[in-house]
């Protein structure tokens, strides 16, 4: 199941840092995708686990998200996000 926006607030900063990226488009709230191809979204799993789903040109790369997110798991998130980013805008 898609992770509501509401549930994301604690990820606001990164949200709204992949919003500024050239070429990546908000399709619905928190559903981004760079040009045509699907990049981010984020999961509510069991027991209301959060997780992101980033894709990369090999596939799908999946980060657990607790809640309240802990600065060294965002500096993953963030660390992540930018090297998939890449590997998609280069194209």
């Amino acid at each position: 199941m898609r992770c509501r926006p509401a549930l994301l607030d604690d990820v606001a900063d990164v949200v709204a840092e992949v919003r500024r990226w050239v070429g990546v488009v908000e399709r619905k709230p928190a559903v981004f995708y760079v040009g045509r191809r699907p990049f981010l979204h984020f999961h509510l799993i069991e027991g209301r686990r959060r997780r992101a789903d980033i894709k990369g040109r090999t596939g799908w790369t999946q980060i657990a998200l607790p809640r309240p997110l802990a600065a060294t798991a965002r500096r993953r998130l963030l660390r992540a996000l930018r090297a998939r980013y890449r590997e998609q805008y280069r194209d």
